[in-house]
């Protein structure tokens, strides 16, 4: 990848640079060397090789976290730990793992813009194998909820320090910029320490503006038992669709 940037850039003044260098006095031919047409494929070249290897990476956390947590969603009625909780933990921390060796060797040697969505793209990765399971889950208990709770919030600083080794409020503040799920996946965590009262106040804050109502909807019937608090909120976010 930076080898076909490297040469993209110098094939804008390469002409220029050499053209003097024509021996015979042919100035037709120095007003015609040129070489920027070759800029475009060097720059398709080097987004297809990065494009390549996140496409690779997120392959191998799939394989990593995905295997680990396909059973999650239906754990999450238990009322106290189970297998599949200790594993999703253990998933996240390889997960978390992979990644920030991959940043340890990329940091170095890609410029800031390409490194921050490289790592945008595979913290989105991680974090959609997560929502995947929640969203879908048929029903979560509260300590269930403590338990994704905590694990998102870890999942977010974990993260977070992969754009900013130093400061936690900075890697947050990236992440957001970076990650397309940073602040769905950061509603989700929320919404799993609220009552119905906090959510309903959430809402008129925006804070559910990465989540779909049904989507919303779907995790409330999930958390909370049947009960008019309930059926009305249900009722405002359908009128709201």
């Amino acid at each position: 990848h930076n080898d076909c940037v490297y040469f993209a850039h110098h094939m804008l003044t390469f002409g220029h640079e050499y053209k003097e260098k024509f021996s015979g006095g042919n100035n037709v031919l120095r007003q015609m060397c040129t070489f920027v047409d070759l800029v475009p494929p060097f720059r398709e070249l080097a987004d297809r090789t990065m494009g390549g290897m996140i496409e690779r990476q997120k392959i191998q956390i799939l394989e990593i976290v995905g295997s680990r947590i396909s059973d999650f969603r239906l754990s999450l009625r238990s009322n106290e730990d189970v297998l599949e909780w200790s594993e999703a933990q253990t998933a996240l921390t390889a997960g978390l793992y992979h990644i920030r060796h991959l940043s340890q060797a990329w940091r170095t040697i890609l410029s800031e813009d390409v490194y921050g969505r490289a790592m945008g793209n595979l913290v989105d990765t991680l974090f959609c194998l997560y929502l995947d399971q929640v969203m879908k889950a048929p029903e979560i208990s509260l300590t269930a909820c403590h338990f994704v709770s905590a694990t998102f919030r870890d999942a977010t600083r974990g993260s977070a320090e992969l754009f900013d080794p130093v400061s936690l409020e900075g890697g947050m503040n990236i992440g957001r910029e970076r990650c397309g799920l940073w602040e769905r996946f950061t509603a989700v965590s929320l919404f799993m320490d609220m009552s119905l009262a906090d959510i309903n106040l959430a809402l008129a804050e925006g804070v559910f503006r990465s989540v779909t109502g049904p989507e919303l909807s779907s995790l409330i019937k999930a958390v909370f038992d049947e009960s008019e608090k309930r059926s009305m909120l249900l009722q405002a976010l359908t009128s709201q669709q």
